[in-house]
């Protein structure tokens, strides 16, 4: 399943393919077979295993440690956005993505995601005392923030992360 997620990091799901993985990671066709039906096969499972790692991951690290929903806040947006694990997780993230604008397996996955994550935030702000409309609105355009933190390349002149917690906070 590694081995699956390094290949759609790199080269999205097209590269997600039996021989090239069989032969990546030393195996016969047949030892692939015997994990999965076929490729269609592995797909689901891979998507099953994002959603699964996806949903728990949203707060996971940080609710362990922090308890206030707005220092919860400013450590997502703190997550580290550099480094090998974020910028695979990234890849993964940004390539299940464009799988789901051809494939609707995929797609519901995304929303799946989307729905855990949006309600997830929309919690925390109802936490600090946002009427739920205001959480909901709030919760989408922090989210839109993070995934375009993502995505965005920025140095120490246009990097704003700082001033945009305060922002997405309501303390400006």
């Amino acid at each position: 399943m590694e081995a699956a997620f390094d290949a759609l990091a790199l080269g999205g799901i097209e590269a997600v393919r039996v021989d090239p993985l069989a032969k990546s990671l030393g195996v016969t066709r047949g030892s692939f077979y015997w994990h999965f039906k076929d490729r269609a096969a592995l797909h689901a499972a891979m998507l099953k295993d994002w959603r699964k790692r996806a949903s728990y991951q949203i707060g996971s690290r940080i609710e362990n440690r922090v308890s206030a929903p707005d220092e919860r806040l400013r450590q997502n947006l703190a997550l580290p956005k550099s480094g090998p694990r974020a910028r695979r997780a990234a890849a993964i993230e940004f390539a299940i993505r464009l799988w789901s604008l051809r494939d609707e397996e995929a797609a519901q996955a995304v929303k799946h995601i989307d729905h855990v994550r949006l309600h997830y935030y929309a919690k925390l702000y109802d936490e600090l005392g946002f009427s739920p409309e205001e959480s909901r609105k709030r919760a989408f355009l922090f989210y839109a923030t993070l995934m375009g933190q993502a995505i965005i390349v920025t140095d120490d002149q246009t990097d704003v992360r700082g001033e945009l917690a305060d922002a997405l906070l309501g303390k400006l």
